[in-house]
């Protein structure tokens, strides 16, 4: 499943860090960036509240006036969101003329020291962002307050222009460390990929060992591996060889024990015959399954299905040169057996042999594969086996025709091996007469062949 890959994985897991980083980032530069422009907002108002106070001053009669009041135009447009405005005893001395009949609600108590920002609602429910201080002037009695505001709407403006750029630029810049991160996982992963590659290479037989050029956090494990590959095949030729060498130390005491029945004319001598005749065909079938058994799932099997038919044929034709047959071999290019050539060699050589014997002219073997099957067809012109006794030929022992030479443990041979690959074998009747019979395999890879 795609949740279970590792590239799946980092990628999710970097996507989710890049993205909260990216967001924490955007946050905090937002905040910044607002933090400097209402400082900036805040200088400018203060730079023109101390304009006024420098401009504070008393008449003749004792009333407060401004000698002059700041020249910024939005100062005299009406409501224009900047205003200033001076106060005493909760009443405006003074006032821009951008305020009209307005005033701004200011409340300072008298004892509070230094500047104040204040966010405060103007004329229309404005929001204004203001800075007032209480004042007490030399030769004036009392206290005063000045204070003056501006509109935040231009910081507001200001502050989201800027985000939507920011959130813009970090999108981008997520994207370009996600394909970047991407490319890093697809590089860095790849000798794992080319790990997979080499095993499933070594299962189909194209190569019997992985290559030792692995990064350094790699090659660990590829050095077990082929360590266990190597003790793998090890172990499978000690097995052949105690089990050839079995087979050699039963064959030859059971032959001897047959001649010396032959001689013996009595019953004793018959049942000796028979049960050492018995053993012999038990020794050879538990002898070929388990040879068969120890190389049926042998890693990096592949035997070439042609290569071995080519052999048996060129066999088969001096062993019955008499009968002068032709032997036809078709489709089998391509065809790759998963298991062990000499198996394969009992197979069709057992199966070959017996169409041979029974052919008048001609022996065709032929191949298909699908999917992971192989199906191998050897079909002989001969009388072919009543349907009958189709099934009691595939028995160890069995033979239809006594005259003609043979043990009749060669088809029995053929299924046990068979089916020790997960295979089978079928016999039928073809249309054009004789017998087919009809081997099925498992298939090793041949897309490199």
């Amino acid at each position: 499943m795609i949740s279970n890959s590792l590239t799946f994985r980092l990628i999710v897991t970097s996507a989710i860090w890049v993205t909260i980083t990216l967001v924490a980032v955007a946050v905090l530069l937002t905040l910044f960036f607002q933090s400097h422009v209402e400082e900036h907002f805040d200088a400018f108002l203060f730079d023109h509240l101390e304009e006024n106070i420098a401009a504070a001053r008393l008449n003749e009669k004792g009333e407060f006036y401004l000698t002059w009041v700041p020249a910024d135009l939005r100062f005299n447009e009406p409501h224009s969101g900047w205003y200033w405005q001076v106060d005493k005893d909760g009443v405006a001395l003074a006032r821009s003329d951008s305020l009209m009949s307005d005033a701004l609600k200011i409340k300072l108590d008298a004892d509070q020291p230094g500047s104040h920002v204040l966010k405060i609602r103007g004329p229309g429910n404005e929001k204004l962002r203001a800075i007032a201080t209480n004042i007490a002037l030399p030769g004036f009695e009392g206290v005063y307050t000045f204070s003056i505001a501006g509109s935040v709407y231009g910081i507001e403006r200001d502050v989201e222009n800027f985000t939507s750029n920011l959130g813009m630029t970090l999108i981008l810049l997520g994207i370009g460390l996600l394909i970047a991160i991407y490319l890093q996982i697809k590089v860095g992963l790849k000798p794992l990929r080319l790990l997979k590659e080499t095993l499933s290479n070594i299962s189909s037989g194209k190569e019997t060992r992985l290559p030792e050029s692995f990064p350094s956090e790699v090659q660990p494990v590829v050095h077990e591996l082929n360590f266990l590959l190597d003790h793998s095949e090890g172990l499978l030729e000690r097995a052949r060889t105690q089990v050839g060498d079995l087979a050699h130390a039963l064959k030859n005491p059971l032959t001897v024990i047959r001649n010396e029945a032959d001689g013996i004319n009595s019953e004793q001598g018959r049942l000796i015959s028979e049960k050492a005749a018995a053993m012999g065909a038990y020794v050879e079938r538990y002898l070929s399954r388990a040879r068969a058994a120890g190389s049926a799932n042998i890693i990096g099997a592949s035997v070439d299905v042609l290569a071995i038919s080519r052999d048996i044929g060129y066999l088969m034709e001096h062993m019955y040169q008499d009968k002068n047959l032709n032997i036809v071999l078709k489709d089998l290019k391509g065809l790759q057996f998963k298991g062990d050539a000499q198996d394969l060699e009992e197979m069709l050589g057992n199966l070959m042999d017996n169409a041979c014997k029974w052919a008048n002219n001609q022996v065709i073997v032929q191949g298909d594969k699908k999917g992971s099957r192989i199906y191998i067809r050897i079909q002989d012109d001969g009388p072919g086996i009543p349907g009958d006794k189709m099934h009691s030929v595939l028995k160890r022992g069995q033979r239809l025709d006594e005259t003609v030479p043979g043990s009749g443990l060669g088809l029995g041979i053929v299924l046990d091996l068979s089916k020790l690959y997960n295979g089978d074998l079928k016999l039928d009747n073809c249309e054009e007469g004789g017998l087919c019979a009809e081997l099925e395999l498992p298939a090793a890879d041949s897309s490199n062949d």
